[in-house]
């Protein structure tokens, strides 16, 4: 019997939810986002088993918990087996050695070459099997940083029952994770290139969400990391890599490049399960607003910068919010920051809220000098190629003053999703893959926008 664990928003001024309807709730009414009742426990004798279990298979022990009677154990094992079923590795997530205490975990082995593919291909799967279960259609919207709206696009194509609209700034991603969308021709995909940053298309989405009358008439959802189920799926590799490694009595760092905090959050979720991870390492480029929030308790929207490493170019950390939630368990606390930020760019936590998340979390920022600089050093003495991403998260984790018997970097894109920056580093081309090569000669196929909310959800309108 599974428990039906309920679901509430951060804000704690909209009705709880079971698992169904949550991940085609995305964005709570209220303006928060949806978090579990409880962390689930897992017995250290279910963890011990991990190691002589497939990725897969530690999919489904991890995720079971989060899951309600209205999936069964079969039904959830099939829809893991097909998810990962496209994915090039058959660890899904392997870990590469770069010596005896410093990793990097690959999360680019599915069919887009980004993290991004590792929840996406289940949500999809998940989504259709209720979907189809219901006979009813759904109508997708996201915005994305470069891979989000790849993936979801890879996974969502030629799904007659689902139209997906994708957000991306335009000119402010690199070519080819610009292609890995704009080259995919179906009925059902709608590529918007929006005249801003990602913070401005990630701003257009929650706008359209906060009209629950337009959202509700036209069976809207959301894929990007605001979606719970997002989240619950990233919360597996980080049980994974420490099943492949033998760290009793070592103290583990986990290097995450972030941006919208989704990722980096998972992992918060994975300690709390019962995964010993001693710290979390929130690696940040020059666009470096949670790196100078834990450093002053200040947490203050500036411009943002374009570096090479477009994903973390962001202001607004959509994720930090479930982080100061959970720590806090005050909504009012919560929907105080919150309408601060929305009013004057800038909140200041407690110095309590401060400390409590040092205690699992630290956070320092890279130049792109550091950028390049890693990337030509690390192909050098390693004969491994990075792209700016997981630079930016090798680079970040050198600077912790603590020494960790094993630091995890998550290696979040494939080098041949930036092949233009990280040619010029390395003088080498062979990283470039027969895939990328063929996406480069496609013709591609979008919309470009004007940055107004308006504009895009006429469009949107007009096209479901």
């Amino acid at each position: 019997m599974k428990n039906n664990i309920k679901y509430s928003s951060t804000r704690g001024k909209s009705v709880e939810l079971l698992f169904k309807d949550v991940i085609f709730e995305g964005l709570a009414p209220d303006g928060g986002l949806y978090v579990p009742e409880t962390w689930p426990k897992l017995e250290k004798k279910t963890l011990s088993r991990f190691s002589s279990m497939s990725y897969q298979q530690i999919a489904f022990e991890v995720i079971s918990p989060y899951i309600d009677s209205s999936l069964s154990d079969d039904d959830l094992k099939n829809i893991i087996d097909k998810a990962y079923s496209s994915f090039d590795h058959p660890e899904i997530t392997p870990l590469n050695k770069i010596n005896d205490n410093k990793y990097l975990l690959e999360l680019f082995h599915g069919p887009t070459y980004a993290f991004k593919d590792v929840a996406m291909q289940f949500i999809s799967q998940l989504m259709g099997f209720y979907l189809k279960q219901e006979d009813r259609s759904l109508n997708i919207l996201g915005a994305t940083s470069g891979d989000t709206g790849a993936a979801a696009i890879e996974s969502f194509k030629n799904i007659k029952s689902v139209k997906i609209f994708i957000l991306h700034p335009y000119n402010k991603i690199s070519e080819v994770q610009r292609k890995f969308m704009t080259t995919i021709k179906s009925d059902n995909v709608f590529n918007i290139a929006v005249k801003g940053s990602f913070d401005d298309c990630q701003n257009i989405i929650k706008q359209i969400f906060s009209d629950q009358s337009y959202k509700k008439n036209n069976n809207l959802t959301a894929i990007n990391s605001i979606n719970w189920a997002r989240i619950m799926c990233q919360i597996v590799y980080y049980f994974y890599t420490i099943s492949r490694l033998k760290t009793t009595g070592k103290r583990v760092l986990f290097s995450v490049p972030t941006g919208n905090f989704g990722d980096i959050l998972a992992g918060y979720i994975a300690l709390k399960m019962g995964l010993g991870i001693d710290m979390l390492n929130i690696a940040t480029n020059e666009n470096d607003i949670l790196t100078r929030t834990l450093t002053s308790g200040e947490h203050e929207l500036r411009k943002v910068k374009e570096t090479t490493s477009p994903s973390i170019d962001i202001q607004i950390s959509s994720n930090f919010e479930r982080l100061l939630f959970d720590i806090s368990k005050d909504t009012e606390y919560v929907n105080k920051l919150m309408s601060e930020l929305k009013k004057t760019g800038t909140y200041t936590l407690s110095n309590d809220i401060i400390d409590q998340i040092k205690n699992h979390f630290c956070s320092y920022s890279v130049s792109e000098d550091e950028v390049n600089r890693t990337i030509s050093e690390i192909y050098e003495n390693h004969n491994i190629i990075l792209d700016p991403h997981t630079a930016v998260g090798f680079a970040s984790a050198g600077k912790c003053p603590e020494n960790y018997d094993l630091s995890i970097t998550l290696s979040t894109a494939h080098p041949a999703k930036f092949k233009d920056t990280v040619e010029k580093l390395i003088s080498n081309d062979s990283f470039v893959t027969e895939k990328v090569k063929k996406l480069m000669q496609s013709d591609e196929q979008m919309i470009i926008l004007e940055n107004n909310a308006t504009v895009v959800q006429d469009f949107i309108s007009n096209n479901m």
